[in-house]
């Protein structure tokens, strides 16, 4: 089933890439290059899934996934999409919102597999 996913990571090469591999894919993407822009986007109307870089600026992706809570939107699943080591530490308060850490770089076999894992209709109803 075609699923909206938002990825927000500050590289356009990043967004570019992933934007072909999940049309491949056949899923709707849109894409932000900060955190800012994609948090107003989720506001609005919430994705089935956002595919957030952590080492971005003006804000990262763990102040993204602060201000996430803060709105009550923690529910809204989170692929941390990152060539930063990420520990069990600091996952851990983001639980609701974390699904998986998928590093970067990604090849398009590991992004179907998790996609294939993540998206199926038990785990992330359509919205």
């Amino acid at each position: 089933m075609k699923k909206t996913i938002m990825v927000i990571d500050d590289d356009t090469a990043n967004l570019v890439m992933m934007k072909l591999l999940l049309a491949k894919l056949g899923h709707d993407t849109i894409t932000f290059d900060n955190g800012w822009d994609g948090l107003a986007a989720i506001r609005e109307k919430m994705p089935d899934l956002v595919i957030l870089d952590l080492m971005m600026t003006p804000i990262d992706g763990w102040q993204v996934l602060d201000e996430l809570k803060r709105d009550g939107l923690e529910g809204v699943p989170v692929i941390l999409f990152t060539a930063k080591y990420v520990s069990e530490k600091e996952i851990k308060p983001y639980r609701d919102s974390i699904i998986c850490h998928l590093p970067k770089p990604v090849t398009f076999p590991e992004l179907k597999q998790v996609l294939d894992t993540y998206l199926s209709d038990r785990v992330i109803s359509s919205r």
